[in-house]
């Protein structure tokens, strides 16, 4: 198998034909045609369903599919590396980031970052923990940063912590229970969360099972805390959430901290990679560089 046929199946899969992919890769469709069939005949399988409007894969194609892109993405880093250990400051670094993170450490990174590498091409995807370490283990992102599940023990990840944030129980200004000193005066309340029950982000479900409230109410999940955080700030919602978000934040305005005496868990942010990857030289100086921001915003804390 030929690292061009891996690069042609993908062509095909993603223009739906020969004659398109053929177009968008500069070759002639016999080349193409024959470099699938040679690829097919290696793995002794055929990987398309042909019909009359062109191609898509069939089901061998589509287990084949996340290897194909595994080995391009490599190929692409290793290319990368070799290039940047040259000198070159060329490239590309694909990282995954949670909007609360890149609010609160991505600015002053990615300057630095350009400092040293204006020409790499960054290439950012927004998500959580259980959206981006499934990119991560396919290959398809450099690294991720993102609160830490401490469930999910997964040997083909290693993580570092970056921040770790008190959650604060967290209302819009003039709340009617924005004065709430216990969690049993919020039995009622109605909250937002960011991800499903047992994602970091949906933390007040342990935390009324651990105080004896059974399931809190729930209306509202999202994809992220600064989606949460927008709720809480515009309705009679509330959340937990970390306090460098609500004291650093772009709506630290419009929120409040509700002064609960129960003890509440933090939120911790890591940086996360694939523990037999190496990263790219661009790709480690933007992760330090990351680090380097919660360190300085570690420092800055009270």
């Amino acid at each position: 198998m030929k690292l061009q046929q891996v690069f042609d199946f993908l062509a095909v899969t993603q223009h739906g034909s020969v004659h398109a992919a053929a177009r968008a890769t500069g070759q002639t469709q016999p080349a193409l045609t024959k470099s699938l069939r040679r690829l097919e005949r290696t793995l002794g399988l055929p990987l398309f369903d042909r019909h009359a409007k062109g191609m898509r894969p069939n089901d061998y194609g589509k287990r084949f599919l996340p290897h194909a892109q595994h080995l391009v993405h490599e190929t692409k880093r290793a290319r990368d590396t070799m290039s940047q250990m040259r000198g070159e400051r060329l490239g590309t670094v694909q990282y995954g980031i949670s909007a609360a993170a890149s609010v609160l450490l991505s600015t002053s990174a990615i300057h630095r970052f350009r400092q040293r590498y204006p020409e790499v091409e960054l290439s950012c995807r927004s998500g959580l923990y259980h959206t981006l370490t499934p990119l991560l283990r396919e290959g398809q992102l450099d690294f991720a940063i993102c609160s830490l599940n401490a469930d999910d023990t997964d040997p083909q990840l290693k993580a570092r912590v970056l921040l770790t944030s008190p959650l604060v129980m967290a209302a819009r200004r003039d709340h009617p229970l924005g004065q709430a000193r216990s969690l049993h005066e919020l039995s009622e309340a109605v909250f937002a969360v960011a991800g499903p029950p047992g994602q970091p982000g949906a933390s007040v479900y342990p935390v009324f099972s651990q105080a004896g409230l059974g399931i809190p109410r729930v209306d509202m999940q999202t994809d992220g805390l600064i989606d949460t955080a927008a709720l809480v700030a515009n309705s009679d919602r509330m959340a937990l959430l970390p306090t460098a978000l609500i004291t650093t934040g772009l709506l630290r305005e419009q929120l409040d901290i509700v002064p609960i005496v129960e003890p509440l868990p933090s939120y911790v942010i890591g940086l996360i990679q694939r523990t037999a990857q190496p990263l790219t030289p661009a790709a480690e100086e933007l992760s330090t560089q990351f680090e380097r921001e919660a360190a300085d915003l570690r420092t800055a804390s009270p």
